[in-house]
């Protein structure tokens, strides 16, 4: 009864995301929600981008970006993931879940002084990471420590029980970010792919030379174990639009 509620609910959730009347069917606008957190013991509003990264819009940190730590949601910029029987239409409508989910409570959220090598703020935020996970909106993404084993506790429930990206199943492995070899400021390692284990929570930079074309796709694994990630280079995520993300704008018969 708890898988074929979760299917319904996703397929719901879908065609209300993509009716011909709604916004993500007119264009690529993102979801993003206001709402509050407290960091560094500081009541601060903040802007979410989607489930893993947020605008702080006051307080001590205002103007800067965060990025939750031990966990990873899915693009929002268009339809680019696709494993398990799940579209990318239907990936797509997971991932704009994030946001709203995340800035539907106020989060505490702690910020260690460490940035990524896109200048956010690393931050840990607990319960939204654990809420978005339970829920199979987020998996856990463990890069420079072990995944929180709670995590992998309520990742496992969400894979169980099939909800959110996990509603046609769990492949080994899901590409989280792809590079191509010719891209700009890649630093001195070069390209890379970064798969996560759906098990562990282990997110694994792969090292390549190979230069892929707009709209190609990346994937791990073969048959029912297969998952992909269509890359798109980042200047072209929302300006110059290539057809594989204008996709997502048009109605399927």
């Amino acid at each position: 009864m708890l898988r074929a509620a979760a299917i319904a609910a996703g397929l719901t959730l879908a065609a209300a995301l993509l009716a011909p009347g709604s916004t993500e069917a007119r264009g690529p606008r993102r979801r993003s929600a206001h709402g509050l957190v407290v960091l560094a013991g500081e009541r601060t509003p903040v802007r979410w981008i989607d489930g893993d990264t947020f605008r702080i819009e006051g307080g001590s940190f205002a103007g800067r970006s965060a990025r939750l730590v031990g966990v990873n949601t899915l693009e929002t910029y268009g339809p680019v993931h696709r494993w398990a029987g799940m579209s990318p239409r239907a990936l797509l409508a997971v991932a704009k879940e994030a946001g709203p989910l995340a800035g539907a409570r106020v989060r505490r959220c702690e910020a260690g002084g460490r940035r990524d090598r896109y200048g956010r703020l690393l931050v840990t935020c607990p319960d939204a990471a654990e809420d978005l996970v339970e829920r199979g909106i987020a998996m856990v993404f463990a890069v420079d420590a072990p995944a929180d084993e709670r995590l992998l506790a309520a990742q496992r429930r969400a894979q169980a029980a099939r909800l959110g990206m996990w509603a046609g199943g769990a492949p080994p492995l899901v590409p989280a970010s792809v590079h191509s070899a010719d891209e700009p400021g890649l630093g001195p390692d070069g390209a890379y792919d970064r798969m996560v284990d759906t098990h562990t929570g282990a997110g694994v930079a792969r090292p390549h030379a190979r230069r892929y074309a707009v709209c190609e796709e990346v994937c791990a694994g073969e048959g029912a174990a297969r998952a992909c990630m269509t890359y798109v280079p980042f200047e072209r995520r929302y300006r110059d639009r290539p057809s594989c993300l204008r996709r997502a704008e048009r109605r399927e018969p």
